[in-house]
C-alpha cells in the first residue's frame, strides 16, 4: 500500500491536485487527459517529474514535498476504506510499523504486479529505541516513510514521533530510521506469563500426523538443516528428502529483508515470514513463471528441541496459480483458512477487473463530455 506509487492504486490525489496547475504539468510533461485512475498502472518516472516540476514552480525543497506526500497518501488510504485496517495494525508506532509488512504482502497477492517496498523492525541495543528498515527499490523517497509514519503516531496513536534517518541506501543496501516518540498517552504493559501449565509434556501426536495436518509445515534445527517437513511439500519439493538438505537450499527469504541464519529468525520471531522456492528446487510440468512456490507463515521456536518450525500455507492469487504448480484444494487442511482465501480470490479477481474498465471507461466519458462541452462553446 504505502510508497506504491506507479502502480494499481495509482498516484492517487496528490497528482489531481497537480492537473490543474498547468506550469507544474507542463515542467513535469504531462501528456495526459482526464484524471489519474486508481487503478491504472502508471510509470515510476511520472512520480519523480512531478516532485522536480514542483520545487521548480514551488521553490519548495524536494524533501518536504515528500513528507507532505506520506501525510497526504496515508490520509488518502483512510478516505479510501483502508481506515479500519489501520486502525487494527497495532496499538502503538511499534506495533503498526511491525505489522506493516504482512500487510503489504497481503496487498501484493491481490494486486499483480505490486511492487511494494518492506519494512523490519529492530531495536538499538544501548537504549531499545526503535529502529526501522526500509527496503524498496525506488530511490530517493525515504522522507514519503516519514511523512507517513509521523501521520499514523499522530492519527492513529495519539502522540508525537521524532524521526532521524540513521543510514542511507549509499551506506546499506537500505535506509534506516530511528524513531522516537515524543509525547503520548503511556500504556500498560501486558502481564508476563512465566509458565504455561500442560496436561502433559509427552507427545500425544506422531510425526506422520504431524506431517499430514501441517503440509507445508517445515522444521530445522541451528544449522539450518532440515529434519521434518508436511507431506506435500516433501511432493512437490522433493530436494526436502535428501540428506543434509538445508532450508537455504530450497528457499529464499522474501519478506523480512534478512540473511536466514538461525539467529536472525530467532530475533525476527513475531514477523510474518514469505519463503519463495529456488530456481529448479519443484516438481513441477509448468511454464518458467509457475516452477516456483511461495510459502507464508510464520516461525514458532521449539525450546524443548532447539529446533525452528515453519508453519506455512500457500500464498497463491487464485486457483490457475495453484494447480499450475502441482497444487490441489485438497492439500489445503480442511481447517486451514487458505482455502476460503483462495476461492474468495476468484470472486475478487473478477469484481477487480470489471472495477479497473468502468473506471476507465468513466474516464472517457467525462474526457468525452469536456471535448463536446468545448465544441458547444466554440460553436
Amino acid at each position: 500500500m504505502f510508497n506504491n506509487l506507479s502502480l494499481h492504486f495509482g498516484p492517487f490525489n496528490f497528482y489531481d491536485n497537480f492537473h490543474g496547475n498547468f506550469p507544474l504539468r507542463k515542467n513535469a510533461e504531462v501528456q495526459m487527459e482526464g484524471q489519474f485512475l486508481v487503478r491504472q498502472i502508471y510509470d515510476d518516472e511520472l512520480t519523480y517529474n512531478l516532485i522536480y516540476a514542483a520545487v521548480e514552480v514551488l521553490n519548495i525543497p524536494a524533501n518536504t514535498i515528500l513528507e507532505l506526500f506520506g501525510k497526504t497518501f496515508f490520509e488518502f488510504c483512510q478516505d479510501s476504506g483502508y481506515d479500519k485496517i489501520l486502525q487494527v495494525l497495532g496499538a502503538t508506532p511499534r506495533d503498526f510499523l511491525q505489522n506493516l509488512d504482512a500487510l503489504h504482502d497481503h496487498l501484493g497477492t491481490l494486486y499483480p504486479g505490486m511492487k511494494a517496498p518492506s519494512f523490519r523492525c529492530t531495536e538499538r541495543p544501548e537504549d531499545g529505541a526503535l529502529v526501522l528498515h526500509y527496503y524498496s527499490d525506488r530511490p530517493g523517497l525515504e522522507h514519503i516513510v516519514i511523512g507517513i509514519v509521523k501521520t499514523v503516531a499522530s492519527k492513529l496513536h495519539n502522540t508525537e514521533v521524532e524521526i532521524e534517518i540513521l543510514k542511507t541506501k549509499e551506506e546499506c543496501d537500505h535506509v534506516q530510521f530511528l524513531i522516537t516518540e515524543k509525547s503520548g498517552p503511556q500504556r500498560p504493559l501486558a502481564p508476563q506469563i512465566d509458565e504455561i501449565e500442560t496436561l502433559s509434556l509427552e507427545p500425544k501426536v506422531s510425526a506422520s500426523t504431524f506431517c499430514r495436518v501441517f503440509p507445508f509445515h517445515i522444521i530445522f534445527d541451528r544449522n539450518l538443516q532440515i529434519v521434518q517437513t508436511g507431506s506435500t511439500v516433501a511432493r512437490v519439493i522433493p530436494k526436502v528428502i535428501e540428506d543434509e538438505c538445508l532450508v537455504t537450499d530450497i528457499l529464499d527469504p522474501i519478506r523480512p529483508h534478512l540473511e536466514l541464519t538461525f539467529e536472525n529468525i530467532l530475533s525476527h520471531i513475531n514477523t510474518i515470514y514469505v519463503l519463495k522456492t529456488k530456481h529448479g528446487v519443484m516438481q513441477v510440468d509448468a511454464p518458467p513463471e509457475y516452477r516456483f512456490l511461495r510459502l507464508k507463515g510464520q516461525m514458532l521456536y521449539v525450546s524443548e528441541r532447539d529446533l525452528v518450525v515453519f508453519l506455512g500455507y500457500p500464498s497463491v492469487m487464485n486457483l490457475d496459480d495453484l494447480t499450475r504448480r502441482g497444487l490441489y484444494i485438497s492439500d489445503i487442511p480442511l481447517h486451514d483458512a487458505t482455502r476460503d482465501l483462495v476461492l474468495m480470490s476468484e470472486q475478487f479477481e473478477a469484481d477487480y477487473k470489471l472495477t479497473r474498465n468502468l473506471e476507465i471507461l468513466t474516464d472517457k466519458l467525462q474526457q468525452t463530455y469536456r471535448e463536446l462541452d468545448s465544441e458547444k462553446k466554440e460553436n
